[in-house]
């Protein structure tokens, strides 16, 4: 098997936590620290908007106070996205061109799946 046969379906998560963009930041925070996860796909209307991860919630920190902000104020609009098709290979080029450790998944429009960094490493490793 090399990175060429694997495709996002093999490594995606699929039970995922989202957030709509309207949600305050303190608990789209909240929700990622108490489940540690660093990002969450922001869905508006059964639609991927964007993504809001800790990094974003960090860097603003040191410009503003994010207490009274929503989702939408800091979420990457219109994220890189993925196929449930797309190889490994592919995923990897796209995580190092773009500089993100997390690609969501869609299919028909819809988030299925979300492609994190872990789970690469981890399926390399059972690959070597």
């Amino acid at each position: 098997m090399s990175l060429k046969d694997v495709k996002a379906k093999d490594i995606m998560i699929t039970e995922l936590m989202t957030i709509s963009p309207t949600e305050k930041v303190a608990a789209a925070d909240l929700l990622m620290v108490r489940n540690s996860i660093g990002g969450l796909p922001v869905i508006e209307n059964e639609k991927l908007v964007g993504i809001l991860t800790q990094k974003d919630i960090m860097l603003s920190r040191f410009s503003i106070s994010v207490g009274g902000l929503r989702v939408e104020d800091l979420m990457t609009r219109n994220p890189v996205t993925i196929t449930p098709d797309t190889s490994l290979e592919e995923i990897l080029k796209i995580m190092l061109m773009k500089k993100v450790e997390r690609l969501p998944v869609i299919q028909d429009g819809k988030l299925v799946g979300l492609v994190m960094h872990r789970q690469i490493l981890k399926k390399i490793h059972d690959i070597l």
